[in-house]
């Protein structure tokens, strides 16, 4: 009989967990399925790949040889099954994505829209979240992949670049006249409407101010959406800082008022953990995504 490849993920388990009950517990079957595996691989080979000790199933020296032949084949046989689904003309699946701004900012629409008829066998599970949760969460594998703003911290994490965002300071109508010549230092003077901590916008305000020797002004509201910001400095008493499309809009509405004479930057990224790239649902994702914003 020839080996199987279950036999060889069995064999790997052993050697990873040097017990025949964890490994049973990992794959999820009995352990005299487990012995059985085993046992018939030993056979197959006429070689004893494990001796029993005090510390568990060790493997014997010919078995240490075979366990690098046997994970190679396994991961072969991975590599293998993706690239056959990348090469299937349909792919199904459930994507998880994390936005982290509103659905027309991030082109959602024509996403979905090309989704549609390039790849009708996938389905979004939308989460509207912060950039730093959409990290955590791509992480922990809670998402597959999410739009984030600033640099990506984690290692195990990709991105492509999208764009640039242009951030401003926005201020109430009345105060038109009173930040219309004032610098940096003259506006950390006067209140301000932060989003949290963990926001990108703050973060980056920060940094620029803390590189010329300013601190980050304290925080009369605070607040983890754009227009509720908006909403605090329309209301007459704050300052505030959103991106530049969300600023143009409520200054055409007579809300606000913009300052004019500098503002911030951020990277807007669509990020997956990198580990996965390689997976048809991000391949495709990936081809959607490129798509709508090239």
């Amino acid at each position: 009989k020839n080996m199987e490849l279950y036999q060889l993920r069995t064999f790997a388990a052993v050697a990873k967990t040097k017990h025949l009950t964890q490994a049973a517990e990992q794959l999820a079957i009995s352990q005299p399925a487990v012995s059985a595996q085993i046992k018939a691989l030993e056979e197959e080979f006429h070689l004893l790949l494990f001796v029993r000790t005090s510390k568990g199933m060790l493997l014997t020296p010919e078995g240490k040889i075979l366990l690098r032949y046997a994970e190679k084949v396994l991961a072969d046989s991975e590599t293998l099954l993706k690239q056959a689904m990348i090469l299937q003309t349909e792919i199904h699946g459930t994507v998880r994505l994390g936005l982290n701004e509103g659905e027309k900012f991030l082109k959602i629409e024509q996403l979905c829209s090309f989704s549609a008829t390039k790849y009708k066998g996938l389905k979004f599970h939308i989460r509207n979240s912060n950039s730093s949760v959409i990290l955590q969460d791509i992480s922990e594998n809670k998402l597959d992949c999410g739009f984030v703003f600033g640099e990506i911290p984690d290692k195990n994490i990709s991105g492509i670049f999208l764009k640039t965002q242009q951030i401003k300071v926005i201020a109430p109508v009345a105060w038109k006249e009173r930040i219309v010549d004032a610098t940096w230092e003259d506006l950390i003077k006067l209140p301000w409407a932060w989003q949290f901590s963990d926001c990108p916008y703050r973060r980056i305000a920060q940094e620029f101010l803390k590189s010329h020797n300013l601190n980050l002004p304290e925080s009369t509201f605070l607040a983890d959406q754009d227009r509720t910001i908006i909403a605090f400095v329309s209301s007459g008493t704050t300052l505030g800082m959103v991106k530049e499309s969300d600023a143009s809009h409520a200054a055409k509405k007579g809300k606000v008022v913009i300052w004019q004479k500098d503002c911030l930057e951020l990277n807007l990224y669509f990020v997956f953990k990198h580990d996965r790239q390689e997976e048809p649902l991000i391949q495709a994702v990936l081809q959607i995504v490129q798509n709508v914003w090239r």
